[in-house]
């Protein structure tokens, strides 16, 4: 196998894309439950969808242009998870692709092949969540074309604005789907200045290119009247490191240990095998670089889930490659590559129907709903929000631990008016209030009193006829 791809020939891969196929479609036919992520990405997608503007009337820290891309997928998909799963194949199968073209067009290797668009296929299918619908799938695509650039400035061969800029308008476009992917800015920053001999203009036009769209989301919610929406409910929450954890640390580390093996051996075969031209070693430092950015954005990023590691994965196929081309004896190399291939995707199958204790992901999958009562328009006052997979999110509080702030303050008149605006906008059938944080609140709201009326842990709203 490893022979076929080594060959420097596009047609490969329709034989890449055959194998990815192959890899899923078991997958796909008998499709994993649906996981947080995924719901979220649906709740957020309807109320866009609806005509709800982000932070103003939705509370929550969605990047906008995640919000906008799920708004676009609940157009074209509704809630079908299969037709989701499906773009998120192709989508993968094209950054696969694309990282195996750089790495042929910047001479990245002693040879032109293919093998790190199979690696990062093998690696992409280490587990099921990797073809969830995701922003940080979608923002880990733009962070492709960042990494290229970065590759024009340290070949010296293109010393021209366009690259820097493009450079810092690609980290930026990610980071409006994924905040934690401003970290790219930082290290490219650090790498710039280690390996090219760039002039201070250059590292303000990186700064200048990732920071315009920022400016210009900023304009736009200004002319809104809600820049201080955007600041409190996107910028401020994104800058902080609280993160939900969906799967356990020890989990994670078993469902990686046969990738970072491979890791371990690529760097004990470079250190003692690989003759590298100036060049090449530069790029082998930046990747390294790359790398230690990528582990620290998934330690930045918002929640911890095996699908976190995207971003990670084009620098382990950049070493992992070099590792099975400098294997001298082709047989081992080939056995090299069928250990990764096989072992990655027992351990992503067995994980997935819960055949290895030792992988748990109870935390990462939605549980199904108790019952099959009519869907409902639903506010719940807490942070369970798996009543979603059923019922569908009315009024603006998404987020619970952005919309606590405003239900723990009744006191304050503004807190009392936007739960007003929201309720009597976007008005719920129903309200899940354990602690009973509404009362304050419907006190202050006569008209708004008289339509629920509480039954256990929830508010109902009132028929008509009473």
């Amino acid at each position: 196998m490893l022979h076929y791809f080594r060959i420097n020939d596009p047609y490969r891969l329709f034989g890449l894309l055959a194998l990815f196929l192959l890899i899923h479609l078991p997958m796909l036919i008998d499709s994993p439950d649906i996981t947080y992520p995924e719901l979220k990405s649906f709740v957020v997608g309807e109320k866009v969808h609806e005509g709800k503007v982000l932070y103003l009337e939705l509370v929550d820290s969605t990047a906008p242009l995640a919000g906008w891309f799920d708004g676009l997928m609940d157009i074209l998909f509704g809630r079908s998870v299969l037709g989701r799963r499906l773009l998120a194949f192709v989508i993968v199968f094209l950054q696969a692709s694309y990282v195996g073209t750089v790495f042929v067009n910047k001479k990245v290797f002693a040879e032109t092949t293919y093998v790190p668009s199979l690696i990062f296929i093998i690696l992409g299918s280490y587990s099921f969540d990797m073809l969830s619908l995701t922003p940080e799938l979608i923002g880990s695509g733009f962070l492709l074309p960042a990494l290229n650039n970065l590759f024009k400035e340290i070949e010296f061969r293109e010393q021209r604005n366009e690259s820097i800029f493009n450079l810092g308008l690609y980290i930026s476009l990610a980071s409006l789907f994924a905040f934690s992917f401003t970290v790219f800015l930082f290290g490219t920053l650090i790498t710039l200045i280690i390996f090219t001999r760039s002039s201070p203009r250059k590292y303000l036009l990186l700064v200048f290119g990732f920071l315009l769209p920022h400016i210009l989301l900023m304009s736009c919610y200004y002319l809104m009247d809600g820049i201080a929406s955007l600041w409190q409910y996107f910028y401020l929450p994104n800058f902080s490191i609280r993160s939900d954890q969906y799967i356990s640390n020890s989990s994670l580390l078993v469902l990686c240990a046969l990738p970072l093996f491979f890791l371990v051996m690529s760097f004990v075969m470079m250190t003692r095998e690989a003759r590298f031209s100036k060049y090449q070693t530069q790029l082998v430092q930046a990747m390294f670089f790359w790398m230690i950015f990528s582990f620290l954005q998934v330690l930045y990023a918002k929640d911890l889930r095996p699908q976190n590691l995207i971003t990670i994965i084009p620098s382990l196929s950049f070493f992992i490659t070099h590792f099975l081309l400098l294997i001298r004896r082709k047989r081992f190399a080939e056995m090299y590559i069928w250990l990764l291939l096989v072992g990655t995707i027992s351990i992503g199958y067995a994980s997935r129907y819960n055949l290895l204790e030792s992988i748990d992901y109870q935390r990462l999958l939605v549980p199904n709903p108790a019952s099959a009562n009519d869907k409902k328009r639903i506010l719940v006052l807490d942070d369970d929000w798996s009543i979603y997979r059923q019922h569908r999110l009315a009024s603006p509080f998404l987020n619970w631990d952005l919309s606590a702030e405003i239900f723990s303050h009744p006191e304050y008149y503004e807190n009392i008016l936007r739960v007003y605006e929201g309720l009597e906008a976007d008005p719920p059938d129903v309200i899940r209030d354990k602690h009973d944080l509404m009362k304050p609140f419907l006190d202050r709201m006569p008209e708004l009193k008289k339509k629920y009326y509480r039954e256990g842990i929830y508010y109902n709203k009132r028929s008509v006829s009473n």
